[in-house]
């Protein structure tokens, strides 16, 4: 994954009319829809092309307000582990309402977003009374930002190996994949026998989903035979786990 530098596009106040909601709105069975309509955020614009995201945050007064504040979280996934905070500068600065208003809406743009991570934001609000205490608190997460670019994702295999005419030399049969979503040019194949390099093969070009048989004559094995596709690290994937396999030679189909 391509590691950018988020940054916060100065964020600008919406013009929103809205009724004032009842204050203990919030967290009562009755009052979900209520709740809902007093504070909410949403993703107005996700864009891969652009590395960016816009998010609107919105919330409605409730009675006895004075000012109405928010505050934006970018939250990052890039694996398994779940989202977390992610520090934008400039983000972290509470924004605030005019006084009297009846509704507050902001909205937010994000760039450098990274390649192949989700993004979200999270947005805390609080509703202050005249006397400057806080009234109420929220917090609400928006839909995700997927910011997935296409890319290859090579796999190699041993499926075999037959004997030649040449005493003590095998014809290895080597599958070369692409399971990802972009094709791939130029992807090599090298083989190795007892760990040593025996031969690489390059195969034009693997569209989606395509896969080539290739042919390379390598010494009989003692002990192992590893192929791997792209051993150079040449092409960028979506993963680069799963490029190479290693069988014992007792594992090696013979034909």
């Amino acid at each position: 994954m391509r590691r950018r530098t988020i940054t916060a596009v100065c964020g600008a106040a919406v013009l929103a009319a809205g009724l004032v909601l009842p204050a203990l709105a919030l967290g009562t069975g009755a009052g979900r829809a209520a709740e809902q309509r007093l504070a909410w955020v949403k993703l107005a614009k996700c864009s891969v092309a652009e590395h960016g995201a816009v998010f609107q945050a919105r919330m409605a007064r409730v009675p006895g307000t004075g000012r109405m504040w928010l505050r934006f979280t970018m939250l990052e996934r890039t694996g398994a582990e779940g989202f977390k905070p992610v520090r934008v500068p400039g983000l972290d600065r509470w924004q605030r309402s005019k006084r009297g208003v009846g509704a507050f809406s902001y909205k937010q743009q994000v760039l450098g977003l990274s390649e192949n991570a989700v993004y979200r934001a999270r947005v805390d609000f609080r509703w202050y009374g005249k006397d400057g205490k806080v009234m109420q608190r929220a917090r609400r997460r928006s839909p995700l930002c997927r910011q997935f670019v296409p890319r290859p994702n090579l796999r190699a295999q041993i499926v075999s190996a037959r004997s030649t005419r040449v005493a003590g030399v095998l014809r290895y049969g080597v599958r070369v994949s692409n399971v990802g979503q972009a094709a791939a040019s130029d992807v090599a194949a090298q083989l190795k026998v007892d760990g040593a390099v025996v031969d690489t093969k390059s195969v034009a070009s693997l569209a989606p989903g395509a896969q080539k048989l290739l042919g390379i004559r390598g010494p009989a094995c003692e002990q192992n035979v590893e192929v791997t596709a792209d051993p150079a690290g040449a092409i960028v994937e979506s993963s680069e786990l799963d490029n190479s396999q290693r069988l014992g030679c007792q594992a090696v189909p013979r034909l």
